[in-house]
């Protein structure tokens, strides 16, 4: 019933009181006619009995049994009666007429007070027959016979009457009271039906018109007709359509015109990123231009300087520029990952030789602060991008060394299920329960309100907090402030290759780097810078800016290069790829070739990789460029095949 609509509710609130009464009223009816019908037969029957009895006494008395029968015919007459019997006193028949049932022949005097017996199809009634007062007068008998000394009866009458005709009237009623019933229901349910027309049509069809103005569709309108609530509810009904329909086209208005202003500022702010993107582009290359030739001028320097006194000088120097190409990397980084530029290359590798190297390369700092800095050996191998796993593994000890003024550093890795925990554990200063989530923030520092430039820039944890979601890993921190902080990294672990339980890494050889080496690159810093470097390591190098000037060079010296540098940009049309191609191609020999370049565009290092080239980044470290050339002379003192 909570589900019926309006139309269903008027019916019912019209119709169950139609429907209650009208049944009742069937019912009493049927129940007051089969009543009266009953209580008929039963007086006919009783009636005709006690007549029968007050006439039969004289018939009775003087067994005269044709009065009796004349008697019983006259009576038989009466409707309903099949049967009669007159007996006598003691039971015995007398005399009978008509069709009796067998219960009517009991022998023997019958019970007094026994007026009526009900058998299935009929009724029996018995009356007794007594002696009247004229029978009581002696000069009746005028001494003929002995008078009766009792008023006991003399005879018993029984009269039968048939339920038959009785029981087909009262079937008779009750079928014409059910068809006059039903009847009455339906004519009464049509008019409730038409009633609730009336007055549910309006009602159904402002239902209708608020679900298709639901819908949204605001040009839905009803009928105006009739008075009172009707009329006022239709009415209003139409007035919140047409307010609804004004109100959306001011709203629709007011969209068009947002989505005008919005498309104009996301065009500004696309060409703002494209800008960006431009400007990052030519800065990472301009950038890295000047100091990648400044960090091989030092190197260079230090080479020639070496155990002088101004070895001092030179190592700040070295560290000075070991800063700022630590700034432009954390910069360049942000830049590539806001940029969608990172791409995650997954391996399996062990961890322990990437901590050992991470480790050794902040110890000579760790030192210096004189903090202890301690890594626990490993064995367990696990599956991630091995250098953007290095990357925030060297943020987060940079981060330990700088921020620790007492104690140590701990690097740990623990088993956790499926998972290696790596943990760098410091004895600083702490991190406030309140700040854990804002340090990862960009240029966010805790402890430098100054922005001392010791103190970096503040994007370490940033690029951490990037990295590990790049690469699906958990980081989390521990720390409370004065008792020090605990990073770590959950990174997936995966089975050791049969064999390959590697805990620690060999140190490289110190090999003579005595082999001959052509730099092209179009910026004479650059190529200066490394060409002084390999010369100080004991190379041959040849220096050209473009392709046909190695190619004119390399003809006139008439000597197989052991190792091709070339940049990646050049001033020609040509790129480095096909620069490296065209002269492989030319040359006979085992010649290992690079490109050194400060294009960080992911695109360069898949099409380099696709050549077999590998990829050095200005500012190249001058470790890298040593253990790339050591490769080299390596590969020639030991050939395969």
């Amino acid at each position: 019933m909570k589900r019926w609509g309006i139309r269903q509710r008027v019916l019912l609130v019209a119709l169950a009181p139609v429907v209650v009464f009208g049944i009742a009223a069937g019912i009493w009816m049927v129940l007051h006619r089969l009543a009266e019908l009953e209580n008929g037969l039963v007086e006919r029957g009783r009636a005709t009995a006690r007549q029968v009895a007050a006439t039969a006494d004289y018939g009775v008395f003087s067994g005269n049994t044709e009065s009796l029968v004349s008697l019983i015919e006259a009576a038989r007459r009466e409707r309903d009666v099949s049967g009669i019997m007159v007996s006598s006193r003691d039971g015995d028949l007398v005399v009978s007429g008509g069709e009796l049932s067998p219960e009517a022949y009991v022998p023997g005097r019958r019970p007094a007070g026994l007026a009526l017996i009900e058998l299935e199809h009929s009724l029996m009634f018995v009356e007794p027959i007594l002696r009247s007062a004229v029978l009581d007068d002696p000069d009746v008998f005028d001494g003929l016979s002995e008078m009766p000394a009792d008023r006991q009866p003399v005879g018993w009458v029984l009269v039968e009457v048939s339920r038959q005709r009785v029981d087909a009237m009262k079937g008779d009623f009750i079928v014409t009271t059910a068809i006059v019933v039903a009847a009455a229901l339906l004519a009464a349910s049509a008019f409730a039906m038409r009633i609730s027309q009336t007055v549910t049509g309006p009602v159904r069809e402002v239902s209708r018109a608020v679900r298709r103005i639901g819908e949204g569709d605001l040009t839905a309108r009803v009928s105006v007709f009739g008075g009172g609530s009707l009329r006022v509810l239709a009415e209003g009904v139409n007035g919140m359509a047409e307010r609804l329909l004004r109100a959306r086209d001011e709203l629709e208005a007011r969209i068009a015109d947002a989505t005008r202003q919005l498309r104009s500022r996301t065009d500004e702010a696309e060409r703002a990123n494209h800008a960006k993107s431009r400007f990052l582009a030519a800065a990472s290359h301009d950038l890295r231009q000047p100091m990648h030739a400044l960090g091989l001028f030092v190197a260079e320097l230090a080479e020639r300087l070496r155990g002088s006194e101004h070895r001092t000088l030179i190592r700040q120097i070295e560290e000075s520029v070991g800063a700022m190409e630590d700034l432009l990397d954390a910069l360049l980084d942000m830049s590539k990952l806001d940029a969608g530029g990172v791409t995650v290359r997954r391996s399996e590798f062990p961890l322990q030789p990437m901590l050992t190297r991470i480790v050794e390369d902040f110890a000579a700092d760790a030192l210096q602060r004189g903090l202890r800095l301690k890594l626990r050996a490993t064995d367990l191998w696990v599956e991630s991008d091995p250098l953007l796993l290095e990357r925030i593994m060297i943020n987060l000890l940079s981060n330990a060394v700088r921020y620790t003024q007492r104690g140590g550093v701990l690097v740990v890795v623990r088993r956790r299920g499926a998972s290696a925990v790596i943990e760098v554990r410091d004895s600083g200063p702490g991190i406030p329960p309140e700040a854990h989530d804002m340090i990862f923030e960009e240029f966010y520092q805790l402890q430098n309100p100054a922005r001392a430039r010791g103190q970096g820039l503040g994007l370490g944890l940033a690029i951490v907090r990037r990295l590990t979601g790049l690469l699906g890993h958990d980081v989390a921190i521990r720390s409370r402030a004065g008792r020090g902080s605990v990073f770590s990294i959950e990174v997936p672990v995966v089975a050791a290759p049969v064999g390959r339980h590697q805990t620690g890494e060999p140190e490289p050889l110190q090999v003579p780097l005595s082999v001959f080496v052509v730099v092209i690159d179009d910026d004479p810093g650059s190529r200066t810078s490394i060409a002084g470097l390999l010369a100080s390591w004991g190379c041959e190098v040849l220096c050209s800016a473009n392709l046909s000037e190695a190619r004119d060079m390399m003809r006139q010296r008439d000597k197989v290069p052991s190792l091709i540098l070339c940049d990646f940009r050049l001033a020609a049309v040509a790129s480095g790829i096909d620069v490296l191609d065209a002269l492989l191609a030319e040359q006979s020999g085992d010649i290992a070739a690079a490109l050194v370049t400060g294009d960080t565009d992911p695109q360069v290092r898949r099409m380099a990789a696709a050549r077999g080239y590998p990829v050095l980044h200005k500012p190249v470290r001058p470790a890298r460029l040593r253990a790339l050339v050591q490769q080299v002379v390596l590969r020639q003192q030991n050939p395969v095949g």
